[in-house]
């Protein structure tokens, strides 16, 4: 149960003094190294469920947290579900990074806290205030009353659905987000989101974004997938702190290959890839370092496509040559 008087709250508006923070509280923050925006909770307080806690950000707290500092002799219970349910990790110390902290059931502690509960050497007491009442302001709720329309409202005739169209997004945002295809279950299931509650494949995104299989994905090892598909190579040290950050701001496994392939180092190796399939091809061979400096020279300043590789060398002396042996 939330506590108002040992919980700062940043979504209402508060006209009359506070009393003093505890020296015994912990305080959690959305970025690494005590950055972000911050939830205090004092010792003795808990939040069964930070969902319906919001952030100045107008956002919720569940899934947010990513460094946690303990001040005084507070220490806090967070759990990975709501209902202090799921994992639970107690912490004693305050932890710049929760990314370097491993759950039990897979993945790191980074943006998977979903309820708190701090306690600390004494247990909290109501003790009569002098100062006078704290009242807290909400917006009025308004209600507008919509006029009934004097006109029948218009028909839609709706365009017939391709379901090899809503299939194929499905398996792409199951790609961009968790690196593999839709199960038959997910795959009926966000067919009939698509279908009959007009959904996106962006909302398909951000709500596999929230599964447990999305949050438990290892960042270190979906980069270095993405650098070995696409650049063919591990990532170095920079690359891989980089988009670990990337990680934490929400970007996919699509995102990330998607933004390799637009690295010059990713643009040199898509032309160098695209040139070597087209020799092998159809001259049957590896090119040779005139031939595939000329095609990349062609493909980067005039805009070839791996099409007009393979065109031109169809056109060659050497592929004509081979088709008479």
């Amino acid at each position: 149960m939330l506590q108002l008087a040992t919980l700062l709250l940043a979504s209402f508006t508060m006209v009359a003094a506070q009393p003093a923070v505890s020296p015994d509280h912990v305080t959690f923050y959305t970025e690494p190294n005590f950055r972000g925006e911050a939830l205090t909770v004092e010792a003795g307080a808990t939040v069964d469920d930070l969902s319906k806690m919001i952030r100045p950000s107008q956002r919720p707290w569940i899934f947010a947290i990513s460094s946690v500092k303990v001040e005084g002799a507070a220490k806090a219970i967070v759990t990975s579900a709501p209902g202090l349910q799921g994992d639970r990790l107690e912490i004693t110390r305050s932890i710049s990074d929760l990314y370097g902290e491993s759950r039990v059931s897979g993945g790191s502690w980074d943006r998977a806290i979903a309820a708190v509960s701090v306690t600390g050497p004494r247990p909290t007491v109501a003790a009569p205030s002098t100062l006078p009442p704290v009242r807290y302001e909400q917006p009025p709720t308004v209600v507008h009353v919509v006029p009934r329309p004097t006109t029948p409202p218009p028909v839609y005739v709706r365009r017939p659905i391709d379901l090899r169209a809503v299939d194929a997004a499905i398996h792409r945002a199951f790609r961009e987000v968790l690196g593999r295809t839709a199960d038959p279950q997910g795959l009926r299931l966000y067919r009939d989101r698509i279908i009959s509650q007009g959904w996106t494949e962006a909302q398909v995104i951000q709500q596999l974004q929230r599964s447990d299989e999305a949050r438990g994905i290892d960042a270190t090892a979906a980069i270095t997938k993405a650098y070995r598909e696409v650049l063919g190579r591990d990532p170095d040290q920079q690359g891989l702190n980089h988009y670990r950050a990337r990680w934490r701001d929400g970007w996919t496994q699509g995102q990330i290959r998607d933004d390799l392939r637009r690295s010059t180092e990713g643009r040199t190796t898509n032309i160098q890839n695209a040139i070597t399939r087209a020799y092998r091809d159809i001259l049957g061979r590896e090119p040779d370092p005139s031939g595939s400096a000329n095609y990349e020279r062609l493909m980067r300043d005039k805009g070839y496509t791996e099409r007009d590789v393979r065109a031109s060398l169809m056109s060659s002396e050497e592929y004509s040559e081979r088709r008479r042996r």
